[in-house]
């Protein structure tokens, strides 16, 4: 039986911590169902709390657990997420999380299994473990994580990161999509399959780039890249460059990306792409304007280009986005 140690704080996400749990007792459902005449199960799953107590959830639910310092070696450990949104909030995430930082670096040297997604993933990276690896985080902390761990090679073009035995996903329900992988390595892919059917788990749901919307990605603290993205969210619409942007704050092309790449993990121009492609991501999902008005509305000349770049950064061609994302007023007779 593989020992699976659930690591939390309070202000957990209880969906998070009770999805994993009932994902890998489905697991063990799925195996006695499939063997019948078995008498062991696949996994044992337990909830350890940082503070030594029980889990108190962000929604008032109180969860049993053990103190996180009785945990021995585990298969699998996961750090849990907790209901963040702001930098405040992820802040007292971490100095609760603490404890979790020495015990995850020991089971990363030991070879266990180590996963986590959203916030979860800041545990693992302020334990160190994800240095010089290559990791991914909820899209909206993504510039707080590159400015954190630069150390860190983040990757936002796929759900769920796999660097040997470190695992990371992205935000909020791909704690599914790292269970998923999590059981391929255990099980094997076949069984991982058997379960994503019976329990409608879309095994294909391979990026979070789709979702990611510029306007609630948390900042830095850069006060000039900071003006920077305010005038290219006014400016966007226009056929501007980077010798345009660097004219108009007297700065660099060095300097301007260089320190774009320090806040934000990215250059410049790709930052404007992103809210190029998120303004026609809009107008795909709220008008029938043709593809092409579109392209041109949101400042490219090239649609064969736009469109490349679009499937890029969504996983999705612009006509499969609309047939996807588009919405129609709702008409009551």
């Amino acid at each position: 039986m593989k020992k699976i140690a659930v690591l939390a704080t309070n202000n957990a996400v209880g969906s998070h911590l009770m999805g994993v749990r009932d994902f890998f007792d489905y697991a063990n459902t799925l195996w006695r169902y499939l063997n019948p005449n078995g008498n062991t199960l696949l996994f044992d799953t337990q909830f350890f709390s940082t503070s030594g107590g029980q889990i108190q959830c962000s929604n008032g639910f109180i969860l049993p657990a053990t103190p996180i310092q009785e945990l021995e070696k585990a298969d699998v450990v996961i750090a849990g997420t907790a209901y963040t949104y702001d930098k405040q909030g992820l802040t007292a995430y971490l100095q609760q999380a603490e404890p979790m930082f020495e015990l995850l670096s020991q089971a990363s040297a030991q070879g266990s299994l180590i996963a986590s997604h959203c916030s979860g993933t800041f545990a693992m990276a302020e334990a160190g473990i994800l240095d010089g690896r290559q990791a991914t985080t909820c899209w909206w902390l993504k510039e707080v994580f590159s400015g954190r761990y630069p150390d860190v090679q983040l990757r936002m073009d796929e759900l769920v990161v796999s660097d040997e035995h470190l695992l990371t996903g992205g935000a909020t329900t791909s704690f599914t999509n790292v269970c998923l992988v999590l059981l391929e390595r255990l099980c094997g892919y076949q069984f991982a399959t058997n379960l994503s059917k019976v329990l409608l788990l879309d095994r294909h749901r391979l990026s979070q780039q789709t979702f990611i919307d510029p306007h609630f990605v948390i900042g830095h603290k850069d006060s000039l890249v900071e003006r920077v993205q305010q005038w290219m969210q006014q400016h966007y619409a226009e056929s501007v460059g980077l010798d345009d942007i660097c004219a108009q704050f007297a700065v660099t092309k060095r300097t301007l990306i260089r320190r774009f790449k320090a806040a934000c993990g990215e250059t410049p121009l790709s930052y404007l792409q992103q809210i190029r492609v998120e303004k026609a991501k809009q107008l795909l999902e709220g008008t029938d304007l043709p593809v092409e008005r579109i392209i041109e509305r949101v400042g490219y000349g090239d649609p064969a280009s736009f469109r490349k770049l679009f499937s890029n950064l969504t996983q999705l061609t612009p006509k499969a986005y609309r047939q996807r994302f588009s919405y129609q007023p709702t008409i009551i007779a």
